[in-house]
């Protein structure tokens, strides 16, 4: 057990780009033994009992605390037992999100001489290595698509019983399907590989024709979570917003641009005088703020924005991520679940929150600094204090010190190790761009032609623009 001291220590200085490819190749080893299965924190609520049981709780039976609490119970003192209730499977949220981890790292090889990894390059593990494990996810995405639709699209391998009803494995959502178009617009970018952008339309076809848009205001529209909802889920229209806005500029198409527009407007609307926005309005059971959702619509807006430079989507994000650093942390600078927790809390620190805090920190950079500060210093706590002997990270720690450690990969382990590779790609480019700085007269004398190696040019504007987009 680390001590406060130790912790003080520790905190003196942020992770290296050394220390973090050290964290990478302990997660990439663990990753290839797991083979991309995992459990799931929610899998045992989707069986026949644990639907019941849920179904009772939302309706606030009398009966419903006491069928849940079982669950409840094996999760936090042995969360292995799951293992003789469900298998193990392949989440589509979690393969896209370790694809675009490992396009980071390959781009943050790109920006190092010879494409070395801070001393960590092996044959395995080259940069090419990063790339095509990258594209074999991107294959296995596709085969895990929904049938059925207007275009590829992804969900859940398992029921799952919500406050509004029960959404069937397989039901395709905005919340999973965007990760999957950023996977693939992504290896268009950087390979040009034509077939990746036709799957990227195809993807926002589904994003823009099966999904649902609910008037809610002054050319204000919200997206349903599902093609078989009417929800007012505002990070659901974040999600849809940034796919349609990004797909619009792509693929010259105004009709998208015209939903998105009206998905951004619902969501500006619905922000709070305070700068937070509720999960969703119009829903009593989830009008509440949370850690994660309240990231999830931060850092969408904050890509909207790439887009479209607007100082009301600016503002936007400004006030709500004053709310957020506010209201989302302790006093020690660990994310809260709630803003005002709606019922006991039982977990200290949940490792999603941790995640989605580092990747939008990065996001965030140019626009605060001080989002960029907190988001190394929860890296470096993640990769010294939470990163486990076999290579994964602790999922979350429940009031009292208790760890949980089972690894799922949906929840959080996808998540984590996409925000470590978000922050190493940062650093890498940060340190070209200072090398370019401190170099630039031995390099190129005047009237010199400028070099052509990654590490050798100048990063341009529009290059620094994406990368704080991603």
């Amino acid at each position: 057990m680390i001590t406060a001291t130790q912790m003080k220590l520790a905190e003196k200085h942020f992770a290296t780009t050394n220390e973090l490819w050290s964290a990478v190749e302990k997660f990439c080893v663990w990753l290839d033994q797991s083979e991309g299965l995992s459990y799931d924190p929610y899998d045992v609520f989707g069986t026949r009992y644990g639907r019941w049981a849920r179904r009772l709780y939302y309706r606030k039976h009398p009966l419903g605390v006491i069928t849940t609490a079982p669950v409840i119970l094996m999760e936090v003192v042995c969360p292995g037992l799951r293992a003789l209730l469900v298998n193990k499977d392949r989440f589509p949220t979690a393969d896209a999100q370790l694809s675009l981890a490992f396009l980071n790292l390959y781009e943050a090889c790109q920006e190092q001489p010879n494409g070395n990894m801070s001393g960590h390059a092996s044959e395995d593990r080259s940069p090419l290595s990063w790339l095509i494990k990258a594209k074999d996810l991107a294959n296995d995405l596709l085969k895990q698509s929904v049938p059925g639709y207007s275009g590829f699209c992804w969900g859940y391998p398992f029921d799952w019983q919500h406050v509004n009803g029960l959404m069937l494995k397989g039901t395709p959502h905005i919340t999973a399907t965007p990760y999957c178009y950023e996977v693939f617009t992504r290896l268009f970018d950087l390979t040009g590989e034509k077939h990746y952008l036709e799957m990227a339309h195809s993807i926002a076809g589904f994003v823009f024709d099966d999904l649902k848009d609910t008037p809610t205001g002054n050319n204000a529209a919200a997206s349903s979570y599902t093609p078989h909802d009417h929800s007012k889920v505002i990070n659901a229209s974040a999600y849809r917003a940034f796919v349609l806005f990004d797909a619009a500029q792509r693929f010259q198409e105004e009709t998208y641009r015209a939903k998105a527009q009206k998905n951004l407007q619902f969501i500006l609307q619905t922000q709070r005088p305070d700068g937070s926005w509720l999960y969703a309005i119009d829903s009593p059971p989830e009008a509440f703020i949370d850690h994660f959702h309240t990231c999830f619509v931060l850092k969408n807006l904050h890509k909207i924005n790439c887009h479209l430079q607007s100082d009301e989507v600016k503002r936007a994000v400004q006030n709500g991520y004053e709310y957020y650093r506010k209201a989302l942390f302790d006093g020690e600078d660990n994310p809260k679940t709630y803003a005002v927790a709606p019922r006991v809390e039982i977990v200290r620190l949940e490792m999603y929150n941790v995640a989605e805090a580092i990747t939008l920190g990065i996001l965030l950079r140019n626009d605060i600094p001080e989002a960029f500060a907190l988001a190394k210093r929860l890296a470096t706590r993640l990769i010294t204090q939470y990163q486990l002997p076999s290579g994964h990270w602790v999922t979350r720690i429940y009031r009292g010190g208790i760890r949980h450690t089972v690894p799922f990969l949906r929840w959080p382990q996808s998540q984590l190790f996409l925000a470590v590779t978000n922050l190493l790609l940062a650093l890498e480019q940060s340190e070209r761009m200072a090398n370019y700085n401190s170099n630039r007269e031995d390099r190129y004398p005047i009237g010199a032609p400028c070099a052509t190696s990654p590490v050798g040019r100048r990063p341009s504007q529009n290059e620094l623009n994406k990368q704080s987009c991603k």
